[in-house]
């Protein structure tokens, strides 16, 4: 008996270690371009998550910016990802929600971005169903950069959203909206 129950709990700390090294971790891509011909250019910046939700709520968005006429690169949360902004107009940080909090690969990306002013900034925080405090403490961060929130969405894969359609329809309609 004490066996299984050592086994147990080996097995438990060995998962808990493996999902604290994954949704803490810096996942390094390449630079996608959607809509190569648009008129002003937005930085989709996100971060991976546990399951691929967060990265289909930020390619949805992308693809609504392009749908709308924006050119849009698209990159995750990693040192490698641009922090000179000079050549965008709209800044995108999408993100998991992880116990309430925006994703630590995330914050990290923002606390090295030096000045927001005079770009647009849309947060997209993502999560299965409790938003906590994570776009208000990314708006935070944001604020503290010297940034400015345009437009905060929060989506959910496992609770109902606010809007019509689901979670990727409401994000594409979103980026739909904002005009470059």
């Amino acid at each position: 008996m004490l066996s299984v129950l050592l086994a147990i709990v080996v097995v438990a700390a060995a998962s808990l270690a493996y999902v604290g090294v994954t949704i803490n971790r810096d996942v390094v891509s390449r630079i996608e371009i959607i809509n190569a011909v648009g008129s002003k250019t937005a930085l989709v910046v996100y971060q991976p998550g546990l399951s691929s939700f967060p990265k289909d709520i930020s390619y949805a968005f992308a693809n609504g910016l392009a749908l709308a006429g924006w050119r849009v690169k698209v990159t995750t949360a990693s040192p490698q990802a641009s922090s000179d902004l000079s050549n965008y107009s709209l800044l995108v940080l999408g993100f998991p929600i992880y116990g309430g909090n925006p994703g630590a690969a995330e914050v990290r990306y923002v606390g090295r971005l030096s000045n927001l002013q005079g770009i647009e900034i849309v947060i997209i925080a993502t999560g299965a169903g409790s938003p906590g405090k994570s776009a208000e403490t990314m708006k935070q961060k944001v604020l503290a950069a010297g940034g400015t929130v345009e437009e905060s969405l929060t989506l959910f894969s496992m609770a109902p959203n606010e809007g019509n359609g689901s979670a990727t329809d409401i994000a594409r309609n979103a980026g739909t909206k904002i005009a470059p």
